[in-house]
């Protein structure tokens, strides 16, 4: 699966390298150069070509400079634009060669207003395109400076791809504030430069940003810890979760990750939510379907009282699931992993369903099912919060008003729901105050 993942990362950005290299035609093939220096880290490799050197970044791209000439190589993209690869504008924010021709240019902008429109489409596939940006002194009523001259210059270049664990983005930028000293189109610098930038991209390899390479122990029963080793996990400016492909939105606490990001440890969450369906409905993989003939709707999540939707949480069930590090909110993950859950440990009392779960106030009435209830002196506890002396007429099922935990942080609402008695303590269920 590893080896899928690379092998299709390396496909797209040979692809890529292609239209690059279609784009600056002329280059002779076969042309000599001076062997580079091989630079390597946990995102990426790629050989330095001479003249050209490696600028210290505080995140994960990769900033390779020539004089004012600036090839950036970001290995995991995000925009806030909605569109694919981001508007042009957004990925070279700040790049003194784009602020200078754009400085009037009603944004969000993509850079084309002040470009000459390729003759011919280079959009290779519906994922990748490549735009080499050069002024056109038609585009001067838009608000774009050009040079005093006229000459068509270049001020930017972008493509991007979207690989199997995260998309990324190439740019080269020129480091000026005069359109006037922008390089020339077709001319012999800029051709050099494109040949450099060709070459090294051509020895581009992208490695996941996020890679499980073992988890130990492979099954673990709810509550137990485990350890997942691998690489990335401590990526810069990113918070790195343990998700659950079943139920990816499940709340689980934060992953304690290793210094050198090659390894975390987390907990094996002791419930999932979930919520209620219509009558004769039960919930399977996420969807409301209709119940089995046979179907015994005890442990069901019922409906409120007014039948909108409720919200409870049960027992993680027991199953083989799979597992992967994510950087949350940013579509980056790793590879899947299986990973079994056990049964819980035995106990003499246990939780089956609570409900509400999930944006519960102080004063709600909260119903738990469950075994081994006695017919009084059963004791909920969410986080701080103890309610005591609960009664229950069949041993199945308690109602209480919920408490509000004692110094509850409005940030921090996640807690553990358990039910103890003179038989012992439950497992836990998540609880969500609002």
């Amino acid at each position: 699966m590893i080896q899928k993942a690379r092998k299709k990362i390396m496909r797209k950005t040979l692809l890529a390298i292609s239209i690059v290299m279609l784009l600056i035609g002329g280059i002779a093939a076969g042309q000599s150069r001076a062997p580079g220096k091989k630079f390597d880290n946990q995102y990426l490799t790629v050989t330095i070509v001479p003249g050209w050197t490696v600028r210290p970044s505080v995140d994960q791209k990769l900033n390779i400079v020539h004089g004012k000439y600036l090839l950036s190589i970001n290995p995991i993209f995000t925009h806030a634009s909605g569109v694919t690869g981001g508007r042009f504008s957004e990925i070279v924010g700040g790049m003194p060669s784009v602020d200078a021709v754009m400085g009037k240019v009603d944004g969000p902008a993509s850079g084309i207003e002040c470009a000459q429109t390729p003759a011919k489409g280079l959009t290779i596939t519906k994922a990748m395109t490549l735009s080499n940006l050069y002024t056109d002194s038609s585009k001067s009523e838009n608000g774009c400076s050009l040079p005093s001259g006229g000459q068509p210059v270049w001020f930017g270049s972008y493509f991007s791809d979207e690989g199997s664990e995260s998309e990324y983005s190439i740019t080269l930028t020129y480091d000026t504030t005069d359109v006037n000293r922008l390089p020339k189109k077709g001319s012999p610098e800029l051709r050099h430069i494109f040949s450099d930038v060709v070459a090294m991209l051509k020895t581009l390899d992208l490695k996941p940003p996020l890679l499980i390479s073992k988890v130990d122990p492979p099954s673990a029963s709810p509550g137990a810890t485990v350890t997942i080793y691998g690489s990335g996990f401590s990526l810069p400016n990113f918070n790195i979760a343990v998700s659950f492909s079943d139920f990816p939105n499940n709340p689980m606490p934060d992953p304690k990750i290793a210094a050198d990001g090659k390894s975390l440890t987390f907990q094996v969450p002791d419930s999932i939510d979930t919520i209620s369906c219509q009558s004769e409905r039960i919930l399977v993989g996420g969807f409301c379907v209709p119940a089995p003939a046979n179907h015994v709707n005890v442990n069901d999540c019922p409906p409120k009282k007014d039948g909108s939707t409720n919200f409870c949480g049960i027992p993680i069930p027991p199953a083989t699931y799979q597992i992967s590090v994510t950087a949350e909110g940013f579509g980056v993950s790793s590879n899947p992993v299986p990973f079994m859950v056990g049964a819980p440990k035995p106990s003499s009392v246990s939780i089956s369903l609570i409900y509400p779960n999930y944006g519960t106030s102080a004063g709600d009435t909260i119903t738990v099912g469950g075994s081994g209830f006695t017919p009084i002196g059963n004791t909920v506890k969410i986080g701080s919060a103890v309610v005591n002396d609960i009664f229950s007429t069949d041993g199945n099922m308690i109602t209480f008003q919920a408490l509000a935990p004692s110094g509850l942080i409005p940030a921090i609402r996640i807690y553990k729901a358990s039910v103890s008695n003179a038989k012992g303590e439950s497992n836990s269920i998540t609880f969500d105050y609002r």
